[in-house]
């Protein structure tokens, strides 16, 4: 009976997009477990935390690892492991010895643009190895794939698997009416890791040219020297137009999605870009950057920043908000719907039996 084994161990990182996938990922194969033991006798394990034993339901097996240096075919016996998914470039376990197929799923090279010197040297080394070692490949963008091709050598069978975006409509309506602190009626609204990446300066710059507008600003905000950059801009913004929040639950940006008159993205890398279509799925006008991955996204129903200036950036947001007309909603929601978990996890169910017929 084949064995396909899922890297799952960033479900204990702190919040991030990349543990929101391997939870929906995780869920979404696991909930077709019996249909792939039934149809093709096929079995699904995860490799995950002791404590996360069980996270994906009773039909999955579980390969709990307290050290990533041992080999995992010892739990199963050797030859056991038909096909091993590592579901995203960083995953610990680079390997598993004896697997018959390797499949990588690549969502960004960002590192590319952010690391210098020895660091960035590391990293190539560490990506080119993975890939040369993988004998299939999947990419979450057409970007993400272009990309990594500029870069990198890649040898193998690709192909691209959209991730899925959750929608979060039904927390916003079902969540508790003081669920947020005391905020305008009308504002405007940023989430993202807050990363010098995100570009979220250029946001509180923008503001000064908006003043009778507002922003809230939301993410886990970090004690580097850009996070204190962006405090101390905030604090000392002359329109006093600008509310922060840090680390907000689901509910939370469900509601936050759900009030804010348009959402604003001007992140300079992004494999994906989940949360431009969490705001579409609410109906809201998305403003983003022309970079990476997010004009293929975002499609024709997004506003562009034609360039990256604070003033330019603010003329754009008045003029598009000016010509928003009632039908942008349907269109939002409509593109939106492109992107769901169901559409995901039946392209990785797709591609791993694949890899499994043609073995």
């Amino acid at each position: 009976m084949p064995r396909i084994l899922i890297e799952a161990n960033i479900i204990s990182a702190p919040y991030c997009g990349l543990k929101e996938v391997m939870i929906q990922l995780g869920n979404g194969l696991a909930a077709r477990a019996a249909e792939l033991r039934r149809d093709h006798s096929i079995e699904l394990a995860f490799i995950v935390p002791p404590a996360y034993r069980g996270c994906f339901g009773p039909d999955v097996e579980y390969v709990t690892m307290t050290g990533l240096s041992r080999p995992v075919l010892k739990h199963f016996g050797c030859g056991d492991v038909d096909l091993f998914h590592a579901p995203h470039q960083y995953c610990a376990l680079k390997q598993v010895a004896g697997a018959k197929h390797t499949l990588l799923t690549i969502h960004d090279i960002n590192f590319m643009y952010e690391k210098h010197g020895s660091r960035l040297k590391r990293g190539i080394r560490r990506l080119q190895w993975r890939l040369d070692h993988a004998d299939h490949l999947s990419f979450i963008s057409e970007f993400a794939q272009s990309d990594t091709a500029a870069h990198f050598r890649l040898d193998t069978p690709q192909r691209i698997i959209y991730n899925g975006v959750t929608d979060l409509t039904a927390l916003a309506e079902n969540a508790a009416s003081d669920i947020l602190p005391p905020l305008p009626e009308r504002f405007f609204f940023h989430v993202s890791s807050l990363y010098p990446k995100k570009n979220v300066h250029l946001l509180v710059e923008m503001m000064k040219y908006l003043p009778d507008e507002h922003l809230v600003i939301a993410g886990t905000w970090q004690n580097d020297e850009y996070g204190r950059s962006l405090q101390e801009a905030i604090a000392n913004a002359p329109n006093r137009n600008i509310t922060t929040l840090d680390r907000i639950s689901e509910e939370q940006k469900a509601v936050l999605y759900s009030r804010c008159r348009a959402f604003m993205f001007p992140s300079l890398c992004e494999g994906f870009g989940l949360p431009p279509i969490e705001a579409m799925k609410f109906g809201k006008p998305v403003f983003l950057s022309t970079l990476t991955s997010l004009p293929e996204v975002g499609g024709d129903v997004a506003f562009y920043w034609p360039d990256l200036s604070p003033e330019v950036m603010a003329d754009a947001v008045r003029t598009h908000m000016a010509d928003a007309d009632a039908t942008m909603a349907d269109r939002l929601r409509e593109h939106a719907a492109r992107f769901t978990w169901q559409q995901c996890i039946d392209g990785y169910i797709a591609c791993y039996l694949d890899i499994l017929a043609n073995s």
